[in-house]
């Protein structure tokens, strides 16, 4: 069932749909299920894209595992620099499919996660596909910035996060320096420090902790990055 935004949020953001996934590895099976958010006024966001996802979301994954993590002796915090860079590359191919194309990760911070614990932020560069009706032909593309937050919980990672933009097609073109993009619906409200505290509140207050899996292609020891010095380091191979 889809993750329930919290109370803070409830008002200004809407459920806008859900999408869930599952595979095995080893002797799991795991499940993710995806829930979207939109803002509640601002359908324009979702109308100039090439794909479903608006270019100013929300996002919760709610990860299931069987058997649990600690029935096969592991611990998620122990696992975490393994999974967490896992979660974010799932995040970037999925979202490949809605016209948000990430191009680097821009930064990696540690953060402490809603239940106290210990988790990777990543800050990802991106560029977000413009529905071609609705744009001149110069504008294809607006720069965007998505957010991937990953923690360990008692027995598998909660991830959550968003995207928001960084620019509008109004700005971009000059068919609209005379402002008819307002008119259009083109000329976003951009406001990037708003989004991300928006962000970062779903990310400090939303509860996953009853979740018990692990994220949706699992963790494989020869599929992500070893836990090295730099292994968290932002670079473009890393998006």
């Amino acid at each position: 069932m889809p993750t329930d935004l919290p109370s803070s949020l409830a008002d200004e953001w809407q459920l806008l749909g859900t999408r869930s996934g599952s595979t095995s590895v080893l002797v799991a099976s795991i499940t993710a299920e995806t829930t979207l958010y939109e803002p509640v006024d601002e359908p324009a966001t979702a109308s100039i894209g090439a794909g479903d996802l608006p270019v100013r979301s929300l996002f919760a994954v709610d990860l299931s595992i069987s058997p649990a993590l600690s029935t096969i002796g592991i611990a998620p915090e122990a696992a975490l620099s393994k999974a967490a860079p896992k979660a974010k590359s799932q995040f970037v191919d999925t979202v490949a499919d809605d016209g948000l194309t990430v191009e680097e990760t821009r930064d990696v911070l540690e953060f402490e996660g809603p239940n106290g614990a210990a988790g990777k932020w990543y800050v990802l560069d991106a560029n977000y596909a413009v529905e071609p009706d609705r744009a001149p032909d110069s504008v294809d593309r607006i720069a965007a910035e998505a957010n991937v937050a990953v923690w360990p919980t008692a027995e598998s990672y909660g991830v959550a996060g968003g995207v928001l933009p960084l620019e509008s097609v109004a700005e971009r073109a000059d068919d609209f320096a005379d402002g008819s993009g307002l008119e259009l619906g083109l000329d976003l409200d951009v406001n990037p420090e708003r989004d991300r505290e928006t962000i970062a509140t779903l990310v400090q207050t939303i509860d996953l902790g009853s979740a018990d899996a692990a994220e949706t292609d699992g963790v494989l020891e020869d599929d992500v990055p070893d836990d090295a010095a730099g292994a968290d380091e932002p670079s473009d191979a890393d998006a």
